[in-house]
């Protein structure tokens, strides 16, 4: 049987795939890839389909041995065959996300449409949670496609990143010019991010009204919410469907990828994305 055996694992390796979009209404976040466009060029340079399913390793490392023989990419890379026994080792680099894709994928049990795990609610991907050593990953049958990647593999995040955002529709719930000052400060990714969003951190934050929490809205990806003190948070793919906080400003796709790859304690700064 096709498989890979998990040997080592960095906390909150999960299972990824292109995520189960339409199930806002019930409660249910879409997951996914944090870095698509990693997740996506992984998978091409084996033969699957952009959407199979991954392995996302965090900051830290992975270790895996093939049950048989299988072809594997990280994040695009020339895809290598791993034979029988044989052993690969995902090495943490400079971004805070990896990927590595097996020709046929990851044929883990689709829930409502989608092998993502959804850790917060212990579904999809390897029973639910983030896999461990001693894990058996069944790998699936590959597909018809050549290997071969047509998505350059992700680069490395180089010094003052900048993420595009639109405008929020809150903005009214700020004190004049919060937003323009939102775009001027620096802020610092905060260890204290996962899956569910990302906070930023500055001193001192945005000047908000009080406690300006309002009734539950719909909350998307790439949301960036601000607490009541002032903190913004930038919601991924396992985030709430509804909040409070008001959303100062909306981050485009491409710079989710890009805040995805943002290790804890980088500075990133924000800006208007171009007009369409």
């Amino acid at each position: 049987m096709a498989a890979l055996v998990v040997l080592s694992a960095a906390p909150g390796a999960t299972i990824q795939d292109a995520g189960r979009p339409g199930w806002l209404h019930a409660g249910v976040p879409p997951s996914g890839a944090l870095d698509p466009t990693a997740h996506a060029a992984a998978n091409l340079a084996v033969g699957n389909d952009p959407r199979a399913a991954t392995l996302e390793v965090p900051v830290g490392s992975l270790r895996v041995r093939a049950a048989a023989a299988v072809m594997v990419s990280i994040d695009g890379e020339p895809a290598v065959l791993l034979g029988e026994r044989g052993e690969l080792v995902v090495p943490p680099c400079e971004r805070a996300v990896r990927y590595l894709a097996v020709r046929g994928g990851f044929d883990v049990e689709p829930v409502l449409g989608s092998r993502a795990t959804l850790l917060v609610a212990k579904l999809g991907g390897w029973q639910g949670r983030a896999v461990r050593a001693g894990d058996v990953l069944p790998v699936g049958a590959p597909s018809g496609r050549a290997p071969g990647s047509v998505i350059p593999a992700p680069s490395d995040p180089g010094e003052d990143p900048v993420l595009r955002v639109v405008p929020g529709p809150h903005l009214a719930r700020f004190p004049e010019g919060v937003f323009d000052r939102f775009l001027e400060m620096p802020w610092r990714v905060s260890v204290q991010s996962n899956r569910v969003g990302t906070r930023l951190e500055a001193v001192p934050g945005l000047p908000v009204h009080g406690d300006d929490r309002a009734r539950p809205a719909p909350m998307i990806r790439g949301a960036v919410q601000i607490t009541t003190d002032g903190t913004p948070i930038v919601l991924g793919p396992d985030h709430p469907v509804t909040g409070g906080y008001p959303v100062i400003a909306v981050v485009t796709r491409a710079s989710q990828a890009l805040l995805a790859r943002l290790r804890a304690k980088r500075v990133v700064r924000f800006a208007r994305a171009p007009s369409v």
